[in-house]
């Protein structure tokens, strides 16, 4: 708004001071667009919040792109360690264990080993293992395309089987698998540690009195083959099959010689050409006949 500033004369017979007289007209002079800010201001703000969807996008855009793309390098990564593996399962008879061996894929390779499992006197750890599943021992060796072989472990030394998770108080049934001769036999025996069962079940007590087997495993039983199954010194031991009941359970089996191998480890890194490595390990032991067969009749010729 402009004000109209109105300026009168000086008259001669007055003075100087009265001789300026200010007349102000509050009236407007000039009028101007008020809407015309506001406009520009909501302009501002829509450019703003535009922009700012827009950055939103972009970047999401491109965090997808790269999720995607590491998406793709892993997957491909872990292709190729899988590569190494049926690689591996091919080769296992060919190679040392412990020889590095390689191949080469489309922007990718994987390098894989193959070990040995068990083989030495160390605790063997089995993995958890549910109710009424099993996990097999073996007491022999194999030969190269996994038949049995001729080196048996001794019937006169001990097997430390440990077992149970903190929570539970499984039960173990024990089958071993034996030969007389050309005769197939299997013996059976069980262990509880929960002593209230033993009137319905009639397992033998098992040792509770501390932590087994490198101070893991809760419950243990130190297996003596003469005494707890009844073989005899001309019987060769073939495998032990150990089964948890009322409960799941880990089991742990600490020898006091050198169990045989119980198959074989193999160990595939894959990696792409830009970085990204994935490992994949996976245990492969002999074959073993279904519980189920367990009550069946074995012979090695002129079964009838």
């Amino acid at each position: 708004m402009i004000m109209k500033i109105q300026i009168t004369p000086p008259k001669a017979d007055q003075p100087l001071a009265e001789n300026f007289k200010f007349q102000i007209n509050r009236k407007n002079y000039i009028t101007r667009d008020k809407s015309a800010g506001q406009i520009v201001l909501i302009l501002v703000l829509i450019t703003v919040v535009g922009l700012t969807i827009g950055l939103s996008l972009i970047s999401r855009s491109v965090t997808d792109v790269r999720i995607s793309s590491q998406i793709e390098e892993s997957s491909r990564a872990f292709s190729a360690a899988e590569a190494g593996v049926e690689n591996a399962l091919k080769i296992i008879n060919v190679f040392p264990t412990d020889t590095p061996q390689s191949i080469t894929l489309d922007n990718a390779s994987a390098e894989y080993t193959v070990s040995d499992i068990g083989g030495s006197n160390s605790l063997y750890s089995f993995p958890a293992t549910e109710a009424n599943s099993s996990q097999i021992l073996w007491l022999v060796n194999h030969d190269s395309d996994g038949g049995l072989g001729i080196a048996y472990y001794s019937k006169t030394d001990s097997l430390d089987i440990c077992w149970g998770i903190a929570g539970n108080n499984a039960a173990i049934e024990f089958s071993l698998y034996y030969k007389t001769g050309s005769t197939y036999k299997i013996a059976k025996s069980a262990y509880d540690p929960d002593i209230s069962r033993a009137g319905n079940n009639k397992f033998n007590p098992a040792d509770t009195d501390g932590s087994y087997c490198e101070s893991i495993y809760p419950y243990k039983h130190t297996i003596n083959f003469i005494t707890d199954f009844g073989v005899s010194e001309a019987d060769n031991l073939l495998a032990l099959r150990m089964t948890p009941v009322y409960e799941n359970t880990a089991i742990g089996v600490k020898p006091t010689e050198n169990l045989p191998v119980q198959g074989n480890q193999i160990n595939s890194v894959g990696k792409t050409t830009t970085g990204v490595v994935r490992k994949i390990q996976v245990n492969k032991t002999y074959s073993i006949l279904p519980g189920l067969l367990d009550f069946a009749l074995y012979c090695e010729s002129n079964c009838q």
